[in-house]
């Protein structure tokens, strides 16, 4: 049975379009000249929504009232630059603490934030025409986002997320994007029998600067990720409860514009992880990755490590009484 949506719902989605258009029209508008300062990108891409420790993308998990976070992250070689003679890393490698909280309006409606900051060491541009010292403490760009589900049948759910990130950043370091991006992304979800969830999301992201690094133009791009999460086999049953502990395994990635010949870094990754809720308030993740190919912000190694607490569930709205008019 396909739910039916709330006003709330149906006045976000047209919300929803209404800012797709705005920002598509001010996107064509303005004139198209990018950036000639390749510091001025966020070379790490994962950016989970906080307080849903599933997958490193939102892959529709169920929500609390609300929800705090904290992920820890590490990062080696997100970004290479290559000359005839030499190669160079400007962040070579890269530790973050991210914050972040979310909260339910309702079963089918989250918001929610997420603030990192990070230690970091590299070449930053050495050899490149800057010598400038990479900065070691950087705060990254905070992250704005809302999921509202719009269908729910049976085992499967769809939702809508909307993602705005504003340049709080440091943008001289490669730890923030020059001006605001928005994303708008579709997500699908289904539950199978045995506890084993497939979820899959794709969308488009818009930035309000693109970026030139060498032949390369870090500008508007689709975005995809898709994964699966399952207990652990039975053969684990001698030393924890399966229904406690699942594995979890991924693909995410982007395709970046090709413009004027300069073709946009299309980095993907493949990730496996491990997820533990030891009570219902208590929430424990564990990603590693790896790049699935030699493009900027594909990392050579990646582990996060996430804790989030969580609150009660939300409550359905009670169905309104029948009325007992003809």
């Amino acid at each position: 049975m396909v739910g039916s949506r709330s006003p709330a719902c149906a006045g976000l989605l047209q919300l929803g379009r209404a800012s797709v258009l705005l920002v598509l029209a001010g996107s064509i508008a303005r004139a198209d000249t990018p950036i000639d300062r390749p510091e001025a990108i966020e070379v790490d891409r994962e950016a989970p929504p906080a307080g849903r420790i599933e997958f490193g993308f939102d892959g529709g998990a169920p929500g609390s009232v609300w929800a705090a976070g904290i992920q820890l992250g590490y990062l080696d070689q997100p970004i290479t630059l290559h000359t005839t003679t030499r190669e160079t890393h400007p962040v070579r490698r890269r530790e973050t603490v991210a914050l972040g909280g979310a909260f339910a309006f309702g079963p089918s409606f989250i918001v929610d934030a997420r603030l990192p900051l990070a230690h970091q060491v590299g070449d930053r541009l050495t050899g490149f025409g800057d010598d400038q010292p990479l900065d070691r403490w950087v705060l990254g760009d905070l992250a704005l986002g809302a999921r509202a589900r719009v269908i729910e049948s049976g085992p499967f759910s769809a939702f809508v997320r909307g993602l705005l990130t504003l340049p709080t950043g440091d943008d001289h370091n490669f730890a923030g994007d020059a001006k605001w991006s928005a994303s708008w992304l579709l997500i699908g979800r289904a539950t199978l029998p045995m506890g084993i969830v497939i979820a899959a999301t794709g969308g488009i992201r818009l930035r309000g600067a693109e970026v030139t690094i060498a032949d390369r133009l870090v500008g508007d791009e689709l975005a995809f990720g898709a994964g699966v999460i399952a207990p652990i086999p039975p053969i684990a049953h001698l030393w924890c409860d399966p229904q406690q502990v699942k594995l979890a395994a991924e693909v995410v990635g982007v395709l970046g514009d090709n413009i004027a010949h300069h073709r946009g870094p299309s980095p993907a990754e493949a990730r496996i992880g491990i997820v533990t809720q030891p009570s219902p308030a208590l929430t424990f993740g564990l990603r590693v990755g790896t790049a699935l190919d030699d493009q900027i912000g594909a990392p050579r190694f990646r582990a996060m490590l996430e804790l989030a607490w969580h609150g009660p569930e939300p409550v359905a709205a009670p169905p309104a009484p029948a009325s007992d008019e003809p």
